[in-house]
């Protein structure tokens, strides 16, 4: 199955909803995984084919009008 992993953002309620299926789920495991394990700081740019990247599906989950798909996702990762 192919991975679905989507950022949509609410333009009503001001809010986001991650969607994802299980592929999804595993590959944002990995990549949060690596970040803790390498225990740097540092960041991962997750972006659509149309923003160039691969990471990110570009085919809307939520279709209603209220909500806007998200290109990209910056994840942060921060020492305490």
């Amino acid at each position: 199955m192919e991975k679905i992993l989507t950022l949509e953002f609410n333009k009503q309620a001001e809010f986001i909803e991650l969607h994802f299926n299980k592929e999804g789920a595993e590959y944002l495991k990995n990549i949060l995984t690596k970040l803790i394990e390498n225990d740097e700081e540092e960041h991962v740019h997750l972006m659509t084919p149309d923003w160039g990247g691969n990471e990110l599906d570009a085919k809307q989950q939520n279709t209603s009008n209220d909500f806007k798909l998200i290109h990209q996702l910056k994840i942060m990762y921060w020492k305490e």
